[in-house]
Formats: structure tokens, sequence, C-alpha cells
């Protein structure tokens, strides 16, 4: 497997942003149905999706997405466990009621999360006008502030990461990270770890970039762990659509730690084992 390019840590400043240009589906949980439950607890976990099914921990969304910078609607149809793991392709649709023509998939981990590590492997979906999302959310649908740390893959760039969080709405600014493999084609390790004070985001288990609270303040509230693959509306953003239908994010593993919790394998483990 290829590696990514080794850089500097990009600095908050060179890449800030206001927080209304380049958010990261501030409303995705806010559509979810109100029966999806949430357990208040914070238990660890680690998923081989190449070995498992979708089972009650999880919530696939289902619904239409009128509204925001998303050009398309979550269909569960799209979100499948298959051998070679976690499909969440883009499909076309005949439009009715104000409905996009593309629907893409979400899926989220119903138990709350908070401080710790969050790991995946994965590739993103291939094509301009696509996003590919890993990344922890909360926000006004729970009656709580929007508090949100990303990992995604906007691949008009496919040899780029971005990273943000926001803190009650407000965003640190995306920070674009370059790597020298095309994201799409292969699979890799991402993750970052959240604690109290900062949040760190790593590649193949090296670092690439930290935020402290001396930068930005860092997230509190407890959320939900999301995947996902949209369509963008905003082409400053995402670029002129050019993919194809049946374009597909898989997510081989996906895991959390909490902090402080030593027994909890991680993706990590999957990743060092596999040739």
């Amino acid at each position: 497997m290829q590696t990514y390019k080794t850089l500097t840590p990009l600095s908050i400043a060179a890449f800030a942003l206001p927080a209304c240009a380049l958010q990261s589906a501030p409303s995705v949980a806010d559509a979810a149905s109100s029966t999806n439950p949430v357990d208040e607890q914070y238990p660890g976990f680690v998923i081989d999706w190449t070995e498992n099914t979708i089972d009650d921990r999880w919530y696939v969304s289902n619904h239409d997405l009128p509204d925001g910078h998303w050009a398309s609607d979550f269909r569960a149809s799209n979100v499948n466990a298959y051998p070679t793991g976690l499909n969440i392709k883009m499909s076309r649709e005949r439009p009715s009621d104000g409905t996009w023509p593309w629907s893409g998939g979400e899926i989220q981990y119903r138990p709350r999360v908070s401080y710790g590590e969050y790991h995946t492997i994965m590739k993103a979906a291939p094509g301009a006008g696509l996003v590919t999302g890993f990344f922890t959310y909360i926000g006004a649908f729970y009656e709580q502030p929007h508090d949100e740390i990303d990992i995604e893959f906007v691949v008009k760039s496919p040899h780029e990461v971005q990273l943000n969080a926001f803190t009650d709405g407000t965003s640190m600014g995306m920070v674009p990270y370059p790597v020298d493999f095309d994201t799409t084609k292969n699979y890799a390790l991402y993750s970052f770890t959240w604690r109290p004070d900062s949040i760190s985001w790593y590649i193949n288990g090296d670092l690439i970039y930290t935020v402290t609270s001396a930068d930005f303040p860092i997230p509190q509230t407890p959320g939900i762990l999301i995947g996902n693959l949209f369509k963008g509306r905003e082409q400053s953003w995402v670029g002129r659509p050019d993919f194809d239908a049946g374009a597909t994010a898989i997510f081989r593993c996906m895991s959390y730690r909490p902090l402080n919790d030593t027994t909890t394998k991680t993706c990590a483990d999957q990743f060092k084992s596999r040739p």
C-alpha cells in the first residue's frame, strides 16, 4: 500500500475560511427520524465491515435533502455491507416533488461518542462533485450546539484529504492536506483523536495535523459517528459534476475507542495485520 507524502503540518491561519464557506453536512443528523434512539453511554467498538452485516447499532438514513449544500438525497438502498466492506453508492433517480436526480447514502452509529480515538480503513467514491465523509456530529435536532469533527474527501482533488472541526456552529477553517496516492483507488487508514483540549488527525498512523484549544475552542458535546456520500451543490467547493452512476465509497473498518480505554481494538490493529 502506498503511503502519503510527508509534509510540514499546515497552520490554521493559512486556511481559515468563514464558517459558511465549507460546512460539513450540518443537518445530516438533523434530518434523521426522531425514532432514532441514541444511547447516552460511550462504549468503544470496532467493526470489520468485510465480515459483518448492518445490525441494530446502526441507523441508515433514508430521507430527502431539499436544502443546504447537498444536491442529492439519502436512500437506505444505497448502503450495503458486502465482503468488500460497507459500500455507499450514488444512484440515479427520477426526481419528484423537489427531490434530486441523484441519491447517496449515510450510516450513523446510534450510541453517542465522545473523547477518544476514531479510525476507518476506506477509499472514497470517485468523481468530481462527490463528497465522502467520516465524522462526528451533533446539532439542533438534538437540542445541542453544532459540534463536529471531519475527515472529508472532495474528489475533484483525489490526492487531497480535507480536515475541519466546528464548535457551536463556528468552523476552525477547512485544512486541505495533500497525499501522494489517489484516495479513490487506494485503501488507507484515516483517524483522529479527540481530547478536551485538542484534536489530532492521522493518515496510516502518522500524525498530519493538530489543533489545540489555544488555536480554536475544541468541541465538547458528545456526538454521533457518521459515514456518508453525497453530491455537493457548491461547485466552488466540489467542482463541476463528473462522476458515474454507481460511484461507491467503501469502508472496510470503523472503530471508536474512548480515552483511557486500553482494551478495545481499533481499525489500526486490523490495518497493521493486513499484507
